[in-house]
């Protein structure tokens, strides 16, 4: 194998691997690197992980700058040269109930024993780092034949309990079947339907499956992908309730409502958890701007999903329409504050939106006031 990385990132490893042959300790890359490596896709994380213990490996190097460091998992998040990188160690792990975080059971293990603990075989190969001289070079290791499913483009779990143990890996797989062109085994699809069947919930990490939800949904394949759950029931890992949604409009509100990747993420999550939306009582756009301005753009858009309210366009034009007129014109003009002034500001707004070309000046706003509200 060969990797390219830039002057900071090779001379971090250079360090990593200088002190790994002080303490006689084997490096490797693992996962995602040595899948998009093979792949030709770029590198987006330089994540490592060490025949050892993370935690005492790193704290012995004085030219790292630890960030953090996780003991449950024996992981540590170190800064050198201002760029941030993931060490991990060998461990063993499991799952006391379907759904929760893992815990660690032995740390320092061999990799025959690591690798039981990954999600794919695609994810599953290693990469061994070595320094010769100046020089890094780079082993590939397939302990279970990550190599062939990866050329062949199947999803493969290592063991029957892999969705019981961890049935976020029914939606990461998901979202490597959209990057990459993937599909789950056949093996695969029956393991994850025997699941659905039952899917168990309880002492499940709920926020964990809610991240992974969303973090798929944030993809620029997010619809066809959000097709998918709908269509596989993969929603049923976490709730109960067919949701039958339109996608047509799903689409449409999207893309009049000009989402961006984190509201769509939230967006489509809402309409799975599809909870009650009632319709608010509004009489006037002023009431509008103020009810909806207090809305993330994503509860907006499930609000409108849900109750077809005709305000919410209004209140989407509205809020890009450019008033000139302040409260002190309205002063100087010899109005008094109070609910004219709303009356006031409402009616402007909606002669703006029936015609955007007039009352393109502050004049213009100031002698359509005049007549529509004369003083005595």
């Amino acid at each position: 194998m060969q990797f390219n990385f830039d002057i900071k990132t090779e001379k971090f490893l250079k360090l990593i691997l200088k002190n790994a042959l002080n303490q006689k300790i084997r490096v490797f890359f693992v996962g995602g690197a040595v899948r998009d490596n093979l792949l030709g896709a770029p590198i987006k994380d330089v994540d490592l992980i060490v025949l050892g213990n993370a935690i005492d490996f790193c704290s012995k190097i004085s030219e790292l700058n630890i960030k953090s460091i996780h003991k449950d998992f024996y992981t540590v998040k170190v800064s050198f040269e201002n760029k941030i990188y993931d060490i991990a160690s060998t461990r063993t792990e499991k799952y006391p109930y379907s759904g929760c975080l893992p815990v660690v059971d032995e740390v320092g293990v061999e990799l025959e024993r690591d690798v039981k603990r990954r999600d794919f075989t695609v994810n599953s190969l290693y990469c061994e780092l070595n320094l010769f001289g100046d020089e890094i070079r780079y082993s590939l290791i397939d302990l279970i034949g990550g190599c062939c499913d990866l050329k062949n483009k199947k999803l493969c779990v290592l063991h029957n309990r892999s969705y019981i143990d961890d049935p976020t890996r029914i939606l990461r797989g998901l979202g490597f079947k959209y990057r990459f062109n993937f599909d789950f085994s056949i093996d695969d699809y029956k393991l994850i339907n025997e699941y659905l069947k039952n899917p168990i919930r309880d002492n499940m990490s709920v926020s964990r499956v809610e991240e992974v939800f969303k973090k798929i949904f944030r993809f620029n394949f997010a619809l066809p992908l959000f097709r998918e759950v709908l269509e596989k029931k993969y929603y049923r890992i976490l709730f109960d309730v067919d949701s039958c949604v339109n996608l047509g409009k799903v689409e449409k509100i999207i893309s009049e409502f000009q989402l961006n990747e984190k509201d769509v993420s939230e967006f489509l999550f809402l309409l799975l958890e599809n909870k009650t939306q009632e319709k608010l009582e509004i009489n006037s756009l002023s009431q509008a701007l103020k009810s909806f301005s207090k809305f993330k753009m994503y509860d907006l858009a499930y609000y409108f999903y849900k109750t077809s309210d005709i305000n919410v366009t209004d209140y989407l034009k509205a809020s890009e329409i450019k008033l000139f007129t302040t409260g002190d014109d309205l002063i100087k003009l010899g109005y008094k504050k109070g609910k004219l002034f709303s009356e006031i500001f409402d009616l402007l707004l909606t002669e703006k939106l029936k015609n955007p070309s007039v009352l393109s000046t502050l004049t213009d706003e100031l002698a359509f006031i005049r007549k529509s509200f004369p003083l005595d």
